[in-house]
């Protein structure tokens, strides 16, 4: 692994995202660059491990922590960063000996999963749940519960209806509508 030191000149924004941090159980890493953004060019990668923030070990920061440590750096931002392997900008093709073209295997496979894993948001068709949202359900033991059906949706409905029309919710009703005109020394 490769181990630099990158020197940002302020102001923000610095043209990076993090992810990861010790509540995650994660390494702080890189998860996005603004192209042309100041961390792009100063040559940080997608994937790089946040060593350290201005001199302090970025493996005890939360990411809020991390998050705000950066914000308080003002005009310059210093990272130590790590790197698996050297960063290709794009895949590259090869030609073989029978033109065809292949692409190169992605440097650390493990990093890219991690990388995946922790931005895969959007639901999957059909389901309505995203990936993170199913494996928070199977940790807690509530994968197998099931939607309220239509039948108790509808009781449910009907009994706030009738809530809504009862004497009860009107006395109380018209009582905070006159508290409220009192207070906001309003004429009802």
């Amino acid at each position: 692994m490769d181990s630099f030191k990158v020197v940002l000149e302020g102001p923000a924004p610095w043209g990076f995202r993090l992810q990861g941090g010790k509540d995650f159980n994660v390494p702080l890493s890189i998860s996005r660059l603004t192209p042309g953004g100041k961390a792009a060019q100063a040559g940080v990668a997608v994937g790089d491990w946040v060593l350290n923030i201005d001199g302090e070990n970025a493996g005890s920061l939360t990411h809020i922590e991390a998050q705000n440590k950066i914000r308080a750096c003002g005009e310059r931002l210093s990272l130590g960063l790590s790197r698996a392997q050297p960063v290709q900008s794009k895949p590259q093709k090869v030609q073989t000996s029978d033109k065809q073209l292949l692409r190169q295997p992605v440097p650390d496979a493990s990093k890219q999963r991690l990388m995946e894993d922790t931005e895969d948001w959007r639901p999957r068709p059909g389901t309505g749940q995203s990936r993170s949202f199913r494996i928070l359900a199977h940790l807690t033991g509530t994968e197998f519960m099931q939607d309220p059906d239509e039948e108790f949706m509808k009781k449910s409905r009907e009994k706030y209806v009738l809530e809504l029309q009862s004497p009860r919710y009107t006395r109380l009703r018209d009582w905070h509508h006159q508290r409220s005109a009192h207070v906001l020394n309003v004429q009802s």
